[in-house]
């Protein structure tokens, strides 16, 4: 499948909005239903795994046959990249706040770039540098983390919240190698399944077995109620947003992609202010601008590689020998 960086730009930018759409729901969960938040991210992996997993049973039974090496190394990323991620993330929001939790969580590209620079000897350029810092600020800026009453950090919440970009990171470093060779399906469904078990041993061993099926905690509200929302979000947001950027990373190298999805955080800003009437300070619109920022400067990259490479237009007057 030939590359396309628009194709990439486009896919990365559904997802965005998709993802920015998550939270919302799992606000809803957290706060009406009373879910806990170690079930909840167990069964929104829980229903992704069997969704995409029935599907490719059913329409492409073959595609998950596979080298025990690769089969390995969906287990590594499923493990790291989305059952302990998941896990922490819960954690930082709850150490932190979820100011801070987000801007921690935004630290992943910086370790995307280092990680394709040790890893994969990857070239990082001074405008991704700078996209890079100019994505922070503008993280931090969007979520108010400038404002002390926001923020209830410790040592051990910054080094919970940088474990979680860590662990993000490396499910865009590892995907990315994962499908060059397999279908983004495949990776999606693999992924989630290891981190669906992972989840799973975590919830019992933390929160024990019996919160393992606790979704419906409510006695007023009917079961399935909650079920109805998670299930909602699982196969809508979220894996809208995971499928659109695995298939985005097979048309860009992980370290552009991330920076494209910081855009999720502005997003998730307006969203709040259209639908929650909350109010957006001029630092916050800043912060969007920079984000914004962020995500158009690594694209000129190739664009200013491309005109170094055209050889020089002759000055007025002057003949061209050939």
């Amino acid at each position: 499948m030939k590359s396309s960086p628009r194709t990439g730009y486009m896919l990365c930018l559904s997802a965005v909005l998709a993802w920015a759409a998550t939270g919302p729901g799992l606000s809803y969960l957290l706060d009406y239903f009373q879910v806990p938040p170690l079930t909840l991210a167990l069964w929104r992996d829980v229903i992704i795994a069997l969704v995409c997993g029935t599907l490719l049973l059913l329409l492409k039974p073959g595609a998950l046959r596979m080298e025990r090496r690769d089969m390995r190394n969906f287990a590594l990323i499923g493990v790291l990249g989305i059952g302990i991620y998941h896990a922490i993330f819960v954690y930082s929001v709850a150490l932190n706040g979820a100011a801070l939790a987000i801007v921690l969580i935004y630290l992943y590209p910086a370790f995307v770039t280092l990680g394709a620079r040790i890893f994969f000897k990857e070239q990082i350029g001074l405008l991704h540098m700078a996209a890079l810092l100019l994505a922070l600020a503008g993280c931090v800026l969007v979520v108010r983390a400038y404002d002390p009453a926001l923020l209830r950090s410790s040592w051990v919440g910054a080094l919970v919240g940088v474990a979680s970009a860590m662990t993000h990171a490396s499910y865009v470093l590892f995907n990315q190698r994962a499908v060059a060779r397999h279908s983004p399906w495949v990776s999606l469904t693999l992924t989630m399944f290891f981190g669906a078990l992972t989840l799973v041993l975590l919830t019992t061993v933390i929160t024990g077995p019996a919160s393992l099926l606790a979704v419906a905690t409510q006695p007023e509200v009917p079961a399935w109620q909650p079920w109805l929302v998670l299930a909602a979000i699982a196969l809508g947001p979220t894996l809208g947003g995971y499928a659109l950027f695995t298939m985005a990373l097979r048309h860009m190298p992980g370290r552009t992609a991330s920076l494209v999805v910081v855009l999720e955080v502005p997003a998730a800003a307006l969203i709040a202010y259209l639908l929650l009437n909350e109010r957006l300070e001029p630092l916050q619109l800043l912060g969007m601008l920079l984000v914004l920022c962020a995500a158009v400067l690594p694209s000129l990259e190739g664009t200013l590689a491309a005109r170094r490479a055209l050889p020089a237009e002759p000055l007025p007057g002057e003949q061209v020998v050939g």
